[in-house]
C-alpha cells in the first residue's frame, strides 16, 4: 500500500487498535458494498481516506463481496439506437449516474447484442462479423476478440457467459483476467450441443467441445439467452416444442451433458447448495431442488412456494413479464399493463419497486451487479465519465481481433 504503516502496540485500546492498518482494512472490508460506503468512511480522517483509495484495498473490497454473494444490483443495461444504456435501480445516495456506464456504438446498433452480465463484467457481441467485447464498466477495462467460426453465422442461435478467473475473483491479481464460454445447439438428424472457452490467460480459444453422440432431445431445442453458474458448472435452459432440458457445461472437466426436465423455469443455486430451479405459473412461484438418491436416480423436490400476489400490488387478471438473475437469486417482474418493475428475492422474500423510468420490462436487458465506489476513489475516467466507443483499435492484438467496423 502507498500509505505509511502504523505500528500496533500491545494491550492497546480499541481506538488505538484502529491505528493498525491491517486490522482497520479487515474492518473496512466488511462495510456494506453500497456505492456510498467507502466515500463516507473516507471522510473520517486522512488516514482512512488513503486506505480506502488504495488500489489493492479496492480490489480486495470487491473480491470480498463477490465471494460472499453480497454484490448489489446497480441497475440494468439495455440496447438503444445510440448504444448501450445503463438504468440505475438504487436510491440516492447509492444511485449510480447513468452516464458513468454508457457505451456508445458506432454504426448499426441492431448488430450489437448484450449477451451476459456477470461478476461485474459485461459480454457483448457484434453479430456481424462476429466480434466480442468484454467490458468492466467500473474500472473501464475492456478487451475485444473474435468469435470461433462455429458461432459467427448470424442465423445460428447461441448463448454465452463471462466469468472472472479464479485469481481475479479473490483479488490476488491486478490484471484483467476472465473466461468466456459460448454454447449452441445444432438441430436435425445429427443434433448436438457444442461449447468453446476463451481464457484471457492464454489469449486464445480452446478446442471445440461437443456432446459425444447425437441427442434426440436437442433436435427441436433452442438454448436460452441467459445461463446460470452453480458450483463449478454453467447451465442453460433448453426450450423445445413439447419438452424442456438443461444444458450442463462442467468448467473443470470441460464436458457437456444434457439433463431432461419436465417443467419450465430459471436455473439457480438451491438453498443449502446444489442445482435448483424457479418456476412461475400465474401469480405463484415455486422453488425446486434436484436431489439424487443412493441408486443414482435424480428427482426434483419442491422446497418453497411464493405467492407473488401477497408481495406485489397485483390484480387477479394481471399477466406478468418475468426474468431472473441467478447472481442474486432474484425475480424481476413487471406486468403487461405496466404497473412498474419489481424485484423479489427468493430467499429473503424481500420485495422492492425499482425507481426506473420504464414501467414494463424491456425486450432485451441485462441486470448488472458490481461493487461500485463513488467519489474520488474511482478511476479518473469514472469520476469524469466519457463515452466509450465499441469502435476501438488497441484490442486488435487479442485473439486475432480486428477493429470493430460497421457496428
Amino acid at each position: 500500500m502507498t500509505f505509511c504503516r502504523r505500528r500496533r502496540h500491545p494491550n492497546s485500546s480499541p481506538a488505538a487498535a484502529l491505528e493498525d492498518d491491517d486490522l482497520l482494512a479487515e474492518i473496512l472490508l466488511r462495510l456494506p458494498p453500497k456505492p456510498s460506503s467507502l466515500p463516507r468512511a473516507s471522510l473520517t480522517c486522512r488516514h482512512w481516506r488513503l486506505l480506502v483509495r488504495d488500489p489493492g484495498f479496492l480490489r480486495r473490497f470487491r473480491a470480498h463481496h463477490r465471494s460472499r454473494g453480497t454484490v448489489p444490483v446497480l441497475g440494468f443495461f439495455t440496447k438503444e439506437d445510440s448504444g448501450i444504456s445503463f438504468h440505475p435501480t438504487l436510491d440516492p445516495p447509492n444511485r449510480v449516474p447513468p452516464e458513468s456506464f454508457r457505451l456508445q456504438i458506432t454504426g448499426r446498433a441492431r448488430n450489437c447484442r448484450i449477451v451476459c452480465c456477470r461478476d461485474g463484467l459485461v459480454l457483448l457481441v457484434n453479430v456481424h462479423p462476429g466480434q466480442v467485447l468484454v467490458w468492466d464498466p467500473v474500472t473501464g477495462d475492456r478487451r475485444s476478440l473474435l468469435l470461433p467460426p462455429v458461432f459467427r453465422n448470424m442465423d445460428k442461435f447461441y448463448s454465452g457467459m463471462v466469468l472472472r478467473s479464479a485469481a481475479a475473483a479473490v483479488g490476488d491479481v491486478d490484471r484483467f483476467q476472465f473466461q468466456v464460454v459460448f454454447v449452441r445447439c445444432f438441430k436435425g438428424r445429427y443434433a448436438r450441443a457444442v461449447a468453446c472457452v476463451y481464457s484471457s490467460d492464454t489469449g486464445a480459444w480452446g478446442d471445440l467441445i461437443q456432446t459425444s453422440t447425437p441427442l434426440q432431445v436437442l433436435r427441436t431445442h433452442d438454448v436460452a439467452t441467459s445461463g446460470s453458474w452453480v458450483g463449478r458448472s454453467l447451465y442453460w435452459s433448453l426450450h423445445g416444442n413439447s419438452s424442456n432440458a438443461i444444458l450442463d457445461f462442467d468448467l473443470d472437466r470441460q464436458n457437456l451433458a444434457v439433463i431432461p426436465l419436465h417443467m419450465e423455469g430459471w436455473i439457480m443455486s438451491a438453498e443449502g447448495g446444489g442445482l435448483g430451479l424457479v418456476s412461475v405459473l400465474g401469480h405463484t412461484a415455486q422453488l425446486w431442488k434436484r436431489e439424487t438418491d443412493y441408486d443414482g436416480v435424480s428427482t426434483w423436490r419442491l422446497t418453497k412456494t411464493i405467492h407473488l400476489n401477497k408481495l406485489l400490488p397485483l390484480r387477479s387478471g394481471d399477466r406478468l413479464d418475468i426474468d431472473f438473475t441467478d447472481e442474486n437469486n432474484m425475480l424481476i417482474l413487471g406486468t403487461v399493463d405496466g404497473i412498474g418493475i419489481f424485484t423479489v428475492h427468493t430467499e429473503s422474500m424481500q420485495c422492492k419497486k425499482l425507481p426506473v423510468e420504464f414501467k414494463k420490462l424491456p425486450s432485451a436487458f441485462q441486470p448488472f451487479s458490481s461493487v461500485y465506489t463513488t467519489g474520488n476513489s474511482l478511476p479518473l475516467h469514472c469520476r469524469y465519465p466519457s463515452v466509450f466507443s465499441f469502435l476501438y483499435h488497441y484490442g486488435a492484438e487479442h485473439a486475432g481481433a480486428e477493429p470493430l467496423h460497421n457496428i
